[in-house]
């Protein structure tokens, strides 16, 4: 073979090789670093906290369960909230300690997810969250106002990315949190409160990074040791517009939470998410809640 012919055959090897890279990282951006493709938890719709910050340490546990005949999913969701002033700042330390799941066949087939991904036990991500009350409501119209900024770690091990439960990639998002009594718990025996937020979310994916737009709007009731919080959310990304809608960058969720107070310190509570669009999950909850009056500065 001449040098040039050696020549054109090595580019023509090279152009190949790029060309099959390149239609895999499509193949991979199609099915996304997305609610829709991946578990339940992975980049998980942010949650509307009632624009409060505690006054002490707030310490909740609970076991989250995907309710399906196909795809099972068990998993232990840990939450630490300490409050630096009370009522004013917090740092919040979340994430998924353990999660357990097993993929039906048609999901596997669906996300090309080899036999050996089909189920296991893997550790999810870590969320650090750092709140800051930039408004306290008052005796007026004024709400309280809370701004969060959150970081996303990429703790998972690479076996969580290649089974499509959690992202292997870094992100965060800030967003700010409005909340307001509409029957404040001094007037009324029931206390009613209306919440919500809106921010921005980013994070890394196979080629590009997407940035969504988080909104919620919440409404909560509290009644002598009962507690119960419906929320409305979820976020759009802008890479559905660029790679179709079945990209499912656009997760939006209805969730409820019922709480008891058992004593001073402790709480338990159940709750039920349902996805209602790029969010094809529906998830029970069942947790404790412990809580003190420990926090950083007085």
């Amino acid at each position: 073979m001449s040098k040039g012919s050696l020549a054109i055959f090595r580019w023509l090897c090279a152009c190949s090789l790029l060309w099959t890279s390149m239609v895999e990282v499509q193949a991979q951006q199609f099915m996304g670093y997305s609610p829709r493709w991946y578990g339940p938890n992975a980049n998980p719709i942010p949650e509307a906290r009632e624009a409060m910050i505690p006054q002490g340490l707030r310490l909740h546990n609970s076991l989250l369960y995907q309710l399906s005949q196909k795809d099972k999913t068990a998993t232990l969701f840990t939450d630490l909230e300490i409050p630096i002033i009370s009522e004013r700042a917090s740092v919040r330390i979340y994430g998924y300690g353990a999660e357990y799941f097993q993929w039906s066949p048609e999901s596997m087939s669906r996300r090309g997810i080899t036999s050996d991904h089909q189920k296991g036990l893997i550790v999810g991500d870590i969320y650090l969250q750092t709140r800051v009350r930039l408004l306290a409501e008052n005796a007026g119209w004024r709400p309280n106002v809370v701004l969060n900024y959150t970081l996303k770690t990429a703790s998972p091990k690479p076996i969580a990315n290649e089974s499509m439960r959690f992202f292997d990639t870094p992100g965060y998002f800030f967003h700010l949190e409005v909340g307001r009594n509409l029957l404040s718990p001094d007037a009324s025996p029931v206390s009613l409160r209306l919440s919500g937020h809106i921010g921005f979310m980013c994070w890394e994916t196979v080629q590009k990074q997407n940035d969504a737009f988080t909104y919620a709007l919440a409404l909560s009731s509290q009644l002598q040791n009962w507690h119960l919080a419906i929320q409305l959310g979820g976020y759009n990304g802008w890479m559905k517009h660029s790679y179709g809608s079945e990209y499912g960058d656009e997760p939006m969720h209805l969730s409820a939470r019922c709480s008891y107070r058992i004593n001073r310190h402790l709480a338990a509570s159940c709750g039920l998410e349902r996805g209602l669009r790029d969010y094809p999950f529906t998830q029970l909850s069942l947790g404790l809640t412990y809580t003190s009056d420990y926090r950083l500065f007085h």
